[in-house]
Formats: C-alpha cells, structure tokens, sequence
C-alpha cells in the first residue's frame, strides 16, 4: 500500500531535513526532487535508496546525478548512449527542459564527444516535437559533477524556474523517448504455399 498523504508529507519532512545536513550539496534541487514526489513516486524512491539514505552520513559527497546515473533516484529519462545519459529537467526553465548527463564524472573541460551527440540528438527532437523559437545550450556543473542544459525557448514565454506536475513530465517523457524498433516476424505456413508450376510461361 502507498504512504497516505499525510504519512508522505512526514516523511518528506524528515528526509528534507536530512538532506539539509548533507554539506557541498545542491539542497534546493535536491528538495525540490523530494517535494514534487507522489506518494507512490516516494515510496519507490525510498525502496531505491534505502541503502544509499543510511549511509548519507558516511558518504555525503555523493553527486546527484551520479544516484541517478547509477539508478538510485528515479529519473524521466529520454534516451542514452554508451556515454551519457538523457532526462527531463524536474524544476525545468521552460517546457521540454532537458539534461545530458555523463555516465561517468567527469570535468567540464572533459565531457565527451558522446555526450555532445546526444544533446544534439535531444535538441532537433524537442525543436521537432515541441515546435520552440530556439535552443540554448549550456554547460554546467552541480557538486563537481558536469551536466549539459538544453533549455528550449518560446516566444513570449520568459524562462522561469518551476516546478513541473508529474503528469507533464509523463506526457514529455512519452513524445521525446525514444522509440525502440519493433521488427515483425514473418511466418508462412506450408499449407498456404502454392507449389510453382514445372515450366514458367513466357510472355510476349
């Protein structure tokens, strides 16, 4: 059974206070992750990171995005390659904001060639599927772990950080996923095979 929603706005409360006392850590993305958690969204959170929770007082330095890489923290994520890792930005800039993470950490100088691809691939999806004016493309760093932003931009639409409903991200998630090819088997029985004649008839 799912928390109710009082026992996940307790829990919710706690955890936040834990993650206050985590130091050289982003607290107000990280806060804001927990807050927009449903509760059947939280109790799989915390199911995922039982062992990680326990052992934040011994490992504190742990990057965000590195739990999510290694699954730890559920994601809304889009694609990947071999190198890096594509998701929708939870307190997102402007509708259809993603980020490309690497899957190893790495430095900002040093994010992969991979990586750059993926983001490309990402931002010609959301210009196709989101119709924006533009895309800004940025780097940058949380917790010494680099990220790369794709931040689509609208007209008469001032980029502002919010938080997205979880059913957006869904829908989000569902028209810039990646679809897997689905190859059909062809199977021709025995019975339905005409047997070819003994001598083809030429025609004139």
């Amino acid at each position: 059974m799912p928390f109710s929603p009082e026992e996940a706005e307790e829990i919710k409360k706690e955890l936040i206070e834990q993650v206050k006392k985590i130091p050289n850590a982003d607290h107000e993305q990280i806060i804001n992750y927990i807050e927009k958690l449903e509760p059947e969204s939280l109790e799989d959170f915390i199911k995922k990171n039982k062992i990680q929770l326990e052992e934040a007082s011994q490992h504190p330095e742990k990057p965000i995005f590195q739990s999510i890489v290694e699954n730890q923290i559920p994601s809304y994520k889009i694609d990947e390659n071999k190198k890096a890792l594509a998701i929708l930005e939870i307190a997102p800039f402007s509708k259809g904001h993603a980020l490309i993470i690497p899957k190893q950490k790495t430095s900002i100088e040093k994010i992969s060639k991979s990586a750059f691809s993926l983001a490309q691939k990402i931002s010609k999806k959301i210009k196709k599927k989101l119709k924006p004016l533009d895309i800004k493309m940025e780097t940058f760093s949380l917790q010494d772990y680099p990220a790369i932003n794709i931040i689509p931009i609208y007209k008469d639409t001032p980029l502002k950080k919010e938080k997205a409903k979880e059913e957006d991200l869904k829908e989000l998630q569902r028209k810039l996923q990646l679809k897997k090819r689905t190859t059909k088997k062809i199977s021709i029985k025995k019975d339905n095979v005409k047997e070819m004649p003994d001598k083809i008839p030429e025609f004139y």
